[in-house]
């Protein structure tokens, strides 16, 4: 079992929430303003995308990868 960063899971977690909510159409929108809160930056479309794509399969999602330029904010010194 790979374990990944509680701040990614956490935006993907509030991005399924506000989707079974109905709050937003923008999924991917909403995704990036959940990593922007977390101070998570993002340039790797296709994970957001595929991201997107597996929270609307499953509302109970849990990352399987992170994104390719993924830098925790934790880690940065």
């Amino acid at each position: 079992m790979a374990v990944y960063d509680s701040d990614l899971q956490a935006a993907v977690d509030a991005t399924s929430v506000a989707k079974d909510a109905g709050e937003t159409d923008d999924l991917i929108g909403y995704l990036r303003e959940q990593l922007a809160a977390r101070e998570i930056e993002t340039s790797d479309e296709d994970w957001l995308r595929r991201t997107v794509a597996a929270i609307e399969a499953n509302p109970n999602y849990m990352i399987e990868d992170e994104p390719s330029d993924y830098v925790s904010p934790k880690r940065q010194v």
